[in-house]
């Protein structure tokens, strides 16, 4: 296989092959000509044509440019969705990724081990609702090093719709793109001086305010500001330069609900809780608060020169995303614990009769109350570099080649995982019962007693204050180019050949915060410092939440005093930080690298109105790693390990477009594909949870060394339809049969010695699964020939319903069907609107249904309950050079994530999964002035 490697090497420098990103600009640079003309000559586009030279050409609905994407969308042969970015004055989102969600069949998700579901905008996008793996995502057809979580998506929310010029979905990407594409690939591209008529400077500022954060008396300000310009010059206009840069920094507040630990059976010795899912128990409630602080700056620049013959290009892009994520938690465990004097306190149940947590009756109680807090940042910084040098050469005699080369530089780095708790004597005489009748907000029950306990925040006493770190860095070299022929009629209209060489190096570092901790004095561990309780710690309580307000009160504790104490117990000169040994430093380091190689070619026919595209493709995948594999038990040991794993694939398509007039396109395709596992999935040091009570292991998380990449044949069939200007309809239908799919499991096992539950999370490869759907969208604005009063109004929206299934093997007497983890069965975008002259306007509804999140051995697997938003935005021009708007988002105030214990609403999950969660509704003001 390395002979191919360098086989495919020769061909690409032999050829001298074309820089894929380059070549499909030059065709959107057609398209936006002959949409242009298509326009002028309209007089039906009249007061597009006036917004011409406006400041918001770019982005005016039904204007140009939206209609630019159309005829790029009906000209491509594959089925193909373009999103136009930048309309800040109508849009609420300042994140790519919410935005992107207009796009059919687009959904989002969140890395919700960082809390990143707390922060009020998405993070990551997915064609169809498929798992991140399933997608490719490129800026400027580059992929682009890894910089968040343990998938190979990409964190959008370093990204600003300041600098991004369009999102396209390629659903179905053929030879010429990337293979790991099973739900399609999804690529942002940057603007360059010859997507726009003339030259202009520009500058758009908003204004933001977080309700939620408003009302809790937390920051909740936050502003933006972009410049950019494009200007052409030289001879005949033959060189552009676009430049962009943005800031923006804002702040919100979110609050969630959530179970305390797993569920356990209501009734005694009845079976596992998954084979007793009408009569569960929760162990305790848990009550959130956040506070975010987010920072997004960056900047883009492009160098065109269009000469006779040749086409040059540079790309330099920057981004940076800085979140500061501070928790507090209040909460009530299901639990005894120990006295002053080291003695255990008296159980309740026993004494009446019962066992355990169970009463006589056999029914569960719970044994005693113990009021808790907990306090922890998910500080990230993310950042990201990217560069890209190429050229597009007419060789004569129909023959184009291009050659680009590349260098990517991505970082993801949580400098700040501070954590604190709060523990101590619990109220042993009763328990605490959990009433789930309003799943959104569960009641804590408790007998008069212990309710007055537990609402003093005077008690308990700190227990420890602890910080750890995590880094993820990758290099990323990237060589491609394609040789490209076009004949001038005929039957063989078109060939391509063409490769790329990647080259990845990737470093990890981190280290648990628990290697870090610092114990303080309590009742029943005498230590040198005494812990004090929230009420003694600067900082305010919180006098209304989410739901019901909680048993316990929450205290927002002071970050920066928390931070003090990190600086003064961990952080100092003999403080706990500097006794962790350069062997357990060593051992939170991942060193891994991956090359990945891919040759391909691919044909145009063409018979009267029938278009086709056969294409094949290789692609070889080289993945090694070295890490610490370490004991499942604290205090264990371990070793370093190695591994490495290969991939090979040889995946042909055929895309075919059938045009029988200027208004309909029929589209088929049927292609071959896979997706790789990420690099956390393969390799990287286990990380191990501890009860903060007892110290007996409670979770562990590790990679699977061993995983197969998931591969697919993809069917689709579109039908499309194109009216004047602004109206269209899109259906398409698709079928996927998949093989040796990864998910995402959760296995429990019962620790003999202690009577405890461990469960393991860890990727496995399933046995297979398939995914058939049907897609709906499109466009309808009145022209106002009947009812001139409804002249600029419009609907438009779209469906997409699948059923998807999944089977897979736990062990080899349970194997299971259930649908596919992460795809959704139902996503919806329905919204109307208005464009006038001057003014415009929409209100918008995006929903996601139900998603399958993790799959549980023998507890029911977690699901994420559906979500929407309704969001509106309104714009005025008060001159040619200056537009104002407004905007809201979510303003139906509904939960920004809902984690569920099995399908149904009935179980609020733990706090590791999500639970109830709302981040509020968002206010933004803006102008925009071009000149």
């Amino acid at each position: 296989m390395h002979f191919l490697e360098r086989r495919a090497l020769r061909l690409m420098f032999g050829c001298s092959l074309a820089a894929l990103s380059l070549h499909g600009q030059a065709e959107a640079a057609e398209a936006a000509e002959a949409a242009e003309a298509a326009v002028t000559d309209s007089a039906d586009d009249s007061a597009a044509v006036a917004s011409e030279d406006t400041l918001t050409s770019d982005i005016i609905v039904n204007g140009r440019i939206d209609r630019t994407a159309l005829e790029m969308e009906r000209n491509a042969i594959g089925t193909v969705d373009i999103l136009t970015t930048g309309d800040i004055a109508t849009s609420s989102n300042t994140g790519i990724a919410d935005i992107a969600r207009a796009l059919p069949g687009i959904s989002t998700s969140y890395d919700q081990g960082a809390n990143q579901t707390a922060v009020g905008e998405a993070q990551f996008v997915t064609v169809r609702g498929f798992d991140t793996s399933f997608n490719a995502y490129t800026l400027d057809g580059l992929r682009l090093p890894q910089v968040a979580g343990d998938s190979r998506a990409i964190s959008l929310n370093l990204f600003s719709p300041f600098a991004i010029g369009n999102i396209s979905a390629d659903k179905t990407p053929g030879a010429d793109k990337d293979s790991d594409s099973i739900a399609g690939a999804i690529d942002l591209h940057t603007p360059t001086a010859f997507d726009f008529t003339g030259n202009f400077s520009r500058v758009r500022a908003l204004g933001q305010l977080a309700a939620m954060a408003a009302d809790s008396h937390q920051p909740s300000l936050g502003g933006a500001i972009g410049v950019d310009t494009a200007r052409k010059f030289g001879a005949g206009d033959r060189f552009g330069v676009y430049l962009a840069g943005y800031y923006e920094k804002r702040a919100n507040a979110a609050q969630s609900i959530a179970a305390q630990s797993g569920y356990v059976t209501t009734h005694r010795n009845v079976g596992t809780t998954r084979d007793n899912y009408d009569a569960l128990s929760a162990q305790g409630l848990q009550w959130n608060a956040f506070t975010n602080k987010v920072e997004r700056y960056g900047a883009t620049g492009a160098l065109d020169y269009h000469g006779v013959g040749i086409k040059t290009y540079l790309r330099v892009n920057y981004a940076r995303y800085n979140n500061t994520n501070t928790m507090n938690q209040t909460g009530l465990r299901s639990e005894l614990t120990s006295n002053a004097d080291g003695t255990s306190q008296p159980n309740p149940n026993v004494a009446n009769g019962g066992s355990g947590n169970y009463n006589a009756d056999g029914v569960f109680v719970g044994t005693g109350v113990n009021p808790a807090g907990y306090f922890r940042t998910e500080d990230t910084d993310q950042k990201l570099f990217s560069t890209q040098l190429g050229g597009e050469f007419d060789l004569g005699g129909g023959f184009v080649a291009s050659l680009e080369g590349a260098y990517a530089y991505g970082a993801y780095n949580q400098p700040n995982r501070i954590e604190a708790a709060w523990r101590g004597v619990g109220y042993g005489a009763s328990g605490v019962t959990v009433d789930l009748g309003n799943p959104r907000a569960p009641q804590a029950v408790m007998a008069p007693g212990a309710a007055a306990y537990v609402s003093s925040l005077d008690t308990p006493g700190q227990y420890y204050v602890q910080k750890g770190w995590n880094f993820d860095s990758e290099k990323k070299k990237t060589l491609r180019g394609n040789l490209h022929w076009d004949s001038e009629g005929g039957l063989f209209r078109s060939f391509e050949i063409g490769g790329l060489y990647e080259d990845s190096r990737r470093e990890g570092r981190e280290l648990a915060p628990d290697n870090t901790r610092y114990v303080f004095s309590r009742p029943f561990d005498p230590r040198d410092v005494n812990g004090l309780p929230v009420s003694q710690l600067p900082g305010r309580t919180l006098t209304d939440f989410i739901g019901a307000y909680p048993a316990r009160p929450i205290r927002v504790v002071s970050r920066s005093a928390i931070e003090d104490q990190v600086a003064q117990y961990v952080d100092s000169a003999g403080g706990t930080a500097g006794r962790v040994s350069q062997e357990t430093l060593d051992q939170g380091v991942t060193d891994s690298k991956e090359r990945r190689a891919a040759v391909y070619a691919n044909a145009r026919f063409q018979a009267g109105n029938l278009e086709a595209m056969p294409g094949l493709r290789y692609e070889a995948n080289r993945f090694a790693a070295h890490y610490f594999e370490g004991s499942s038990t604290a205090g264990g040991s371990g070793a370093f390990v190695s591994s490495s794993r290969e991939y090979d694939r040889l995946d042909p398509s055929l895309l075919v477009a059938w045009r029988p007039s200027d208004r309909v396109v029929v589209r088929g395709s049927v292609r071959s594909s896979y997706a790789r596992p990420g690099f956390n999935d393969l390799a990287g040091p286990a990380t191990y949870s501890f009860n903060d009570t007892t110290d007996e292991l409670e979770y562990i998380t590790r990679p699977n060394p061993n995983l197969k990449p998931t591969s697919a044949w993809n069917f689709d069939l579109g039908l499309e339809y194109y009216g004047g200007v602004g109206q269209y309809l899109q259906v398409a239908a698709y079928y996927k049969k998949l093989r040796n799919i990864i998910v995402p499991t959760a296995g429990q096992n019962l620790l003999e010695d202690s009577g405890s539950t461990v469960t393991t999370f860890m990727p496995q490869n399933g046995l297979g699964g398939s995914a058939k759907g049907i897609e709906i969208s499109g466009r309808y604005t009145y022209d106002g020939s009947e009812v001139p009063f409804l002249d600029g109004f419009g609907v438009g929206g779209s469906i997409t319903w699948q059923k998807t299934r999944a089977t897979y093997a736990l062990a080899d007497d349970d194997v299971r069907t259930t649908s596919l983890p992460q795809a959704p069965d139902l996503i919806y975008n329905a919204g109307l609107f208005y464009t006038g002259a001057r003014f415009r306007a929409n209100v918008n509804y995006h929903h996601t249904g139900r998603i399958l999140a993790t799959v549980q051995s023998s507890d029911p697997d977690i699901y994420i309950q559906p979500m929407g938003s309704l969001d509106l935005g309104a714009a005025y021009e008060l001159s040619d050079a200056l537009e104002i708007g407004v905007s809201a988002r979510n303003i139906l105030n509904q939960h920004a994530y809902w984690t569920t214990v099995g399908k149904s609403k009935r179980y609020i999950s733990n706090d590791r999964n999500g639970g109830y969660l709302k981040t509020g509704s968002v206010y933004q003001v803006s102008a925009t002035m071009k000149f």
